[in-house]
């Protein structure tokens, strides 16, 4: 026998001896236990200690135990439920009071895009119908099949998930446009003519309130502040700079995400504030204690992300979305419609590793998967800095041309300078080595090995929440019983299948490692998705879902 077939003969032995488990991640579909057509996944409950489940001793059924929350849609949000202002910028509510035409201003000026009359009208019908027609409720959240519908509610949002997996977020009702909801109550939040909820510790719970209710005659013309609350205590945030109202402008801020620094003595939050000139930009605040609601707080600026840039506003908006333990923080900045960025108006996203820094500063991402000028929406980071959300995944003029397709991804981001304790950095680093240390579209990580039949039955679209164990909330594309091949862009049934959207969890494969990416491949023939089964989201799930949406841990 030559040494060559004998190599060839070991090589097939040790093969077939393997587990056949390539893919890093199995994707579980949840059911959501209301109705509606389409069903987005929006938060995953948190792991606090829990060992990885990318451990080699993981158990499987543990992992996917982890709760999602999600929502459901028949329509499109006029504008997001979960905004302080049409579109995240807004905040003269001028697109907004101008009906049809506004929104079709806004995606003309604000978006670039050659189909904005599809593009309002979508958005217009639910908005008439919100605002003048009927109560009929189009968001309809969930727990792993239970409804969660506070009472009185219309349209409710769950923005994340507390430490006991409580739900955290906002609902409409007949008065309000919106009202906060969390495990944590305060008779001063409850008074408010508007609020929102956006994280919580589950002593503590952030988010923004409002002067007016947004409903009825108050419908426009209100302003926003941030704030922090427990049961027993409430702090507004003051404005950084303007006026409560300033001409046509109306201040807007809100707090999206918080981490309390008990041996530093400090609380970190995330968001944004009101600036100069009712600029809303991405903001650090700053409680000078450990006790949220006791502290003085102060707001830093993140430089980079700001609307005004030497003189041009080049942003329209930007927002801090999350902050982990390791005072990493991750947001995204609208680019304006009059200062696009390889062909688009991008919502580019960036971070800051370190919030105790002197100077602050956003990084956009770049490299990779992340082109120059490619937007997309943040979902989410853990505390092993590894990040996930939606990208572009084609670069395509977007400016008198059509949305570019966006894809999920993660990004492993890795040891950052407040991570300092050798464990933690060997565990951080450890974590990064099983994505080969890149960033991936989420998509190429769950090809491949014994899962690789029911994992070609999606796509997925949205990473919304990533948990310390690596589990994974998102949004993705269906088509039952499989696509025609496992590359990116197959065709569902040879293009005439039924594809829908759905809520699905990315569970770890006990044991996976970077040797196990087998990444998809592209057909060559370009793909139109035709189902017979297609609704707004998957017509537009290469757009936006929803404006600056998050948010989260």
């Amino acid at each position: 026998m030559s040494s060559k077939l004998q190599l060839t003969t070991l090589a097939v032995l040790v093969s077939a001896a393997l587990p056949a488990q390539a893919a890093l991640y199995k994707v579980v579909e949840v059911a959501p236990g209301v109705s509606g057509n389409e069903v987005y996944g929006t938060a995953i409950q948190p792991s606090g200690n829990d060992a990885s489940c990318f451990d080699s001793g993981a158990s499987s059924a543990t992992c996917e135990e982890y709760k999602l929350a999600g929502e459901t849609r028949n329509r499109p949000d006029g504008f997001s439920y979960r905004e302080e202002v049409p579109f995240a910028m807004d905040n003269s509510f001028g697109y907004i009071e101008d009906d049809y035409d506004g929104f079709e201003d806004y995606c003309f000026y604000q978006l670039g895009y050659a189909t904005c009359e599809y593009w309002a009208s979508d958005r217009w019908s639910s908005w008439y119908n919100e605002t003048y027609s009927s109560n009929t409720p189009n968001s309809l959240a969930f727990i792993e099949g239970s409804a969660e519908k506070p009472s009185g509610a219309i349209n409710t949002v769950i923005n994340s998930l507390d430490p006991s997996g409580q739900p955290v977020g906002n609902f409409s009702t007949s008065s309000k446009r919106n009202e906060a909801f969390s495990a944590v109550t305060n008779s001063t939040l409850t008074s408010k003519a508007q609020s929102r909820a956006w994280a919580s510790d589950g002593t503590y719970t952030v988010g923004s309130t409002s002067s007016k209710s947004g409903i009825g005659g108050e419908r426009y013309y209100y302003s926003s502040a941030p704030a922090i609350w427990s049961a027993s205590g409430f702090v507004s945030i003051p404005r950084a700079g303007g006026y409560e109202v300033d001409g046509d402008y109306y201040a807007q801020g809100s707090m999206r995400d918080f981490y309390i620094d008990s041996a530093g003595g400090k609380t970190y939050g995330v968001g944004y504030n009101n600036y100069s000139d009712q600029h809303m930009n991405a903001t650090i605040f700053i409680g000078n204690s450990a006790t949220p609601t006791s502290a003085t707080w102060s707001s830093a600026l993140i430089y980079n992300a700001q609307v005004d840039i030497s003189g041009d506003n080049i942003n329209s908006n930007s927002v801090a979305t999350n902050i982990n333990k390791n005072l990493v923080v991750v947001g995204q900045a609208k680019r304006s419609g009059g200062f696009p960025q390889n062909g688009a108006a991008s919502n580019r996203l960036f971070i800051v590793p370190d919030a105790s820094a002197s100077s602050i500063n956003a990084s956009f991402f770049y490299g990779g998967i992340f082109f120059d000028g490619a937007g997309g929406e943040m979902g989410g980071i853990n505390n092993f800095n590894e990040i996930v959300g939606r990208i572009d995944s084609e670069n395509h003029r977007e400016y008198d041309g059509k949305q570019r397709r966006q894809r999920a991804f993660i990004y492993p981001y890795g040891v950052t300078p407040k991570v300092t304790v050798p464990a933690e950095v060997t565990a951080i680093n450890d974590r990064k080595a099983i994505f080969n240390g890149k960033a991936w579209l989420l998509d190429d990580l769950t090809n491949g090995g014994s899962e690789s039949s029911n994992n070609n039955q999606y796509r997925i679209y949205d990473a919304s929440d990533i948990n310390d164990a690596g589990v994974i909330s998102a949004t993705a594309v269906k088509c039952s019983g499989g696509y025609d091949s496992t590359s990116h862009n197959a065709y569902c049934g040879d293009g005439n299948g039924t594809e829908k959207v759905v809520a699905v969890k990315l569970v770890p494969i006990a044991g996976a490692d970077a040797s196990a990416i087998q990444p998809r491949s592209y057909d060559s023939a370009a793909t139109e998705r035709q189902g017979a089964g297609l609704g707004f989201g998957a017509l537009t799930i290469l757009g936006l879902f929803g404006f600056m949406r998050k948010r989260i841990k």
